[in-house]
């Protein structure tokens, strides 16, 4: 029985070992990805209130506030203080920031304040690849920091960001466009830093710059307060990123059609114009895909009298779409046969009124013989003509003259 039991055992862990084995997979974590900052990418500095109270301060973008520096910053600005879009700008800062919360980390430092420049449990010291760095405390630049590698960098700090006097970002391979930080609470970059990256402060947050600091990004705490002095802050010239969109062909038969998708003729413009690759024959998932600038684009299709069509996914029930920089969307096209009329043979009745009809009496002939009597003489007078009293005595008259002429004849005729 012990042997039994032993034996047992041995299999059981040998079964879980083989088992755990089997299911042990790669845990796969997407890159990071840059969110399209939209109206708020031509800010440097983008505040509810902005500080600034000496000169030197230069600022090259543009520079959003609804209250003022008592010192206007030297720089290029195309929009300044809160006209249009600094509105816009807020709201699309906002929805930046959640697309940067929303993805994952690829790697979690220990709990606590963490110095980037000497942290070792991510990697190389002082030496960062693209990613998500997340924290549960404050993050702080102590001195050197690289970030290598092209790609996108987000730095999400559940704290505050800080820096020591004179540390430096620098950037191998990477973009200024692409390196976020999102502290939880303010920011204070020590005077003579060499800054890269957009800090995006949440709520009311502040953003304080340092004397002498240079720094390639943004400032951008939409309901806080930045202050500068004698600082340097330049809008980094970023490539838009091109947007997806996946134009998808489905196509039911369920009334006796028997289409493909490749039958159809699908579309995609940009103000009345077919873009590059466009018109396609329709494809089923995941469909033909266009790499496209933002704007807002039209899908569409030859017409087929003989189906229905519809749009669904990102698209409106007529086929337009809004991209944005980085957007990654699908519109799909479904067409649904259409039932055939049904012939009904028809037979054409024609009906024919009845003839009223009259019945005529013919009464039977009566055959008189009429024998023939010699012509009379001409009188004068029509047949049947009525007479005059003058016309019946000379009527008489002619035949009392032919009595005579006749008894006459008759004397001779004796004698």
């Amino acid at each position: 029985m012990k042997t039994f039991n032993k034996n047992l055992v041995i299999g059981l862990v040998v079964s879980l070992g083989v088992v755990t084995f089997g299911l042990a997979k790669p845990v796969s974590v997407l890159a990071a990805v840059s969110p399209d900052l939209k109206t708020a990418a031509t800010y440097g500095i983008l505040a509810s209130t902005y500080t600034n109270t000496t000169a030197g301060t230069t600022i090259n973008g543009d520079v959003g506030f609804t209250t003022g520096p008592a010192v206007t910053p030297a720089g290029t600005h195309t929009n300044y203080g809160v006209v249009a879009p600094y509105a816009t700008a807020g709201t699309d800062l906002a929805s930046a920031l959640s697309a940067l919360n929303s993805q994952p980390c690829t790697f979690t430092f220990p709990s606590g304040a963490i110095n980037l420049s000497t942290d070792t449990t991510h990697g190389a010291i002082g030496v960062y690849t693209p990613g998500v760095y997340c924290s549960a405390g404050a993050m702080d630049l102590g001195g050197p920091l690289t970030l290598n590698g092209s790609g996108t960098y987000i730095f999400r700090i559940d704290g505050a960001l800080t820096s020591t006097a004179g540390a430096i970002v620098t950037l191998n391979g990477a973009s200024a466009c692409d390196v976020f930080w999102t502290p939880t609470a303010a920011t204070t970059l020590a005077a003579n830093t060499t800054f890269m990256g957009n800090i995006i402060q949440p709520g009311s947050s502040a953003i304080t710059v340092g004397a002498n600091t240079t720094w390639t990004g943004r400032a951008l705490a939409f309901g806080g307060t930045i202050s500068s002095d004698t600082d340097t802050i330049t809008v980094p010239t970023c490539t838009a990123i091109p947007a997806t969109l996946h134009v998808v062909k489905q196509v039911i038969n369920n009334n006796s059609g028997t289409a493909m998708a490749s039958l159809f003729n699908l579309h995609v413009k940009l103000s009345g114009a077919d873009v590059t690759g466009s018109p396609a024959t329709g494809t089923t998932m995941p469909g033909t895909s266009y790499s496209l600038s933002a704007g807002t684009y039209v899908v569409s299709e030859d017409a087929n009298s003989s189906y229905t069509s519809s749009f669904s996914g990102d698209c409106d029930v007529s086929g337009n779409i809004t991209l944005a920089s980085g957007d990654n969307k699908t519109c799909t096209i479904t067409n649904d046969d259409i039932t055939a009329p049904v012939v009904v043979a028809t037979t054409t009745v024609v009906v024919v009124a009845p003839i009223a009809t009259t019945t005529v009496v013919v009464a039977p002939l009566v055959t008189t013989l009429v024998t023939t009597v010699p012509a009379l003489p001409n009188t004068g007078f029509a047949p049947g003509e009525n007479s005059t009293s003058g016309n019946i005595i000379i009527l008489f008259g002619l035949l009392i003259l032919a009595s005579i002429s006749l008894v006459v004849v008759l004397k001779k005729i004796k004698a």
